[in-house]
């Protein structure tokens, strides 16, 4: 690739060489005419170039802005060695290459247009750049794990704290912008802006009588709770700089029982700005961030909830900090929430061999 490389003249046969490649060698910022190339010389008249294609360490994928969108918005995929990128695969087979925006300095996110034709069964992502190629977890559009989404799918129970909750909010929003919008009925904590006090709660529940079980069927029982979870999608008007969202799977244990907790302003263990994408995004809580769920299975999620006191599961909206961290403070946040999903987070191994691929 045009870089000068150290050889030991030692390991130089008559049919082969060692070659060390420095971790300095450029990849996609390389000159056409010598990128993917090895240039042995011995003078200026006596060199031999070998096709070699050469890349920095492998791309991988740690998050998809959205993972239910509509054809048409624009989503975007953050991870590493992310440059170049030619092409992404959706479910369905469904291949884009046109239109890719690359961030191919630090490659650290590229941006796609949502094809049509994407399967509902849902499964990875798989992007292809410079670098080789990535999968995203099996997460993307896997619209079998749907237990509520305010349309098609509803299993609404009761709320406190929202009014009117058993009917959906059906306004268009944002109405603007190429980011994913609201997507039919959704419904919305605090959907007024007034102040919610330090410690309170606004709660939202789904009747789990029966749909946890029926999902059985979709993600096997055996599931290792790291690799599957819960999704939702999310819009948030305001300043979010107190509370979490709570995602109580089963009900009538004490309130940070069997529960996933998301705090967007909490990262790294550093408090944190709460940075608005000013469109839908989507919020993945693993099981396995309860610690009634850590090492255990689907199976065992499932069995909590068939017998759990209260056969209820759901969002809340509670206005708690981080012990000996951070204290709640008063908030005006919107957060609209809709699509609530229990997803597989299992992530396919990708190789350039492709008998060697699971």
């Amino acid at each position: 690739n045009g870089y000068d490389n150290y050889f030991n003249p030692v390991f130089v046969t008559d049919n082969s060489m060692w070659i060390t490649i420095s971790q300095d060698v450029p990849t996609i910022d390389a000159p056409e005419d010598v990128r993917n190339t090895i240039r042995v010389v011995k003078s200026s008249s006596n060199f031999f170039v070998f096709p070699f294609e050469i890349r920095s360490a492998a791309p991988t994928i740690t998050s998809i802005t959205h993972t239910m969108p509509k054809a048409g918005d624009k989503i975007t995929i953050y991870g590493t060695g992310l440059q170049g990128i030619t092409s992404i695969t959706f479910p369905g087979n469904v291949v884009v290459t046109d239109g890719i925006i690359s961030d191919n300095e630090k490659g650290e996110f590229c941006i796609v247009t949502v094809p049509e034709g994407v399967s509902d069964d849902g499964g990875s992502l798989l992007v292809i750049g410079a670098n080789g190629g990535a999968y995203s977890p099996a997460c993307f559009n896997f619209k079998n794990g749907v237990f509520h989404d305010f349309d098609n799918v509803n299993n609404y129970s009761w709320a406190s704290g929202i009014d009117d909750a058993g009917t959906a909010l059906t306004e268009l929003i944002p109405n603007s912008g190429e980011g994913p919008k609201s997507q039919g009925g959704y419904q919305c904590f605090n959907k007024n802006g007034d102040t919610i006090a330090a410690n309170v709660d606004i709660r939202y529940w789904t009747n789990s009588s029966s749909w946890p079980s029926a999902l059985l069927s979709v993600i096997p029982a055996s599931t290792s709770t790291s690799d599957c979870g819960v999704q939702m999608d999310i819009y948030v008007e305001g300043v979010w700089n107190s509370g979490v969202i709570r995602m109580v799977m089963a009900d009538g244990s004490g309130t940070d029982r069997y529960c996933m907790i998301y705090r967007p302003w909490y990262v790294n263990e550093k408090v944190v700005p709460f940075q608005n994408p000013g469109c839908w995004f989507t919020v993945t809580l693993p099981f396995s961030l309860s610690e009634d769920y850590e090492g255990k299975t689907f199976g065992d999620v499932v069995n909590s909830m068939m017998n759990a006191t209260y056969k209820q599961s759901g969002p809340w909206f509670h206005n708690i900090g981080v012990p000996d961290v951070f204290d709640p403070v008063a908030t005006n946040v919107k957060v609209y929430f809709d699509n609530l999903r229990v997803v597989p987070l299992n992530t396919p191994t990708y190789s350039d061999f492709p008998e060697e691929e699971n």
